[in-house]
């Protein structure tokens, strides 16, 4: 078994992510056992995903810019204790690959939190925190299961 940190500060991500995969520019897949964080970074002009947090824990996504994705710009999904504050999203669009007829609605948002394939119970702990979203196919923001405002036990 292998574990370790990812600590980014101040790095730029051109032009990665893999077509009509979930293989995003950045992703965190099952890395739980350490602290991560991603600051100050510009992450940007992909085919898919720009950032994919799936199975993981203890993530510090802060400060950063994601720019020119499809059709996800940042996803989280089934993660805990994910802290996603101060960035910026924009330019995600739908994907022009796929055919399905006329009656297909593929899933698109600029953050999808714990909401991509239906509300994720999984997800626990999860803050997202100001941070702006434009020029965004779909929604800004998509959420799943949430709280009632002032309930913080769930």
């Amino acid at each position: 078994m292998r574990f370790g940190s990812t600590i980014m500060d101040s790095i730029e991500i051109f032009n990665c992510s893999q077509i009509d995969t979930f293989k995003a520019a950045l992703r965190f897949e099952s890395a739980s056992q350490s602290h991560s964080s991603i600051t100050n970074c510009a992450v940007h002009n992909g085919y898919a995903w720009g950032l994919n947090v799936k199975a993981s824990a203890n993530i510090l996504i802060k400060d950063n810019v994601f720019w020119g994705f499809r059709p996800i710009g940042v996803g989280v999904m089934s993660s805990r204790n994910i802290t996603v504050d101060g960035n910026v999203l924009g330019n995600v669009v739908d994907r022009t690959t796929v055919e399905a007829g006329d009656k297909f609605i593929d899933k698109a948002g600029g953050f999808s939190i714990c909401a991509y394939f239906e509300p994720d119970s999984i997800c626990r702990d999860i803050r997202v925190t100001n941070n702006i979203a434009g020029g965004v196919v779909y929604a800004g923001f998509v959420g799943g299961i949430g709280h009632a405002c002032g309930d913080y036990s769930t």
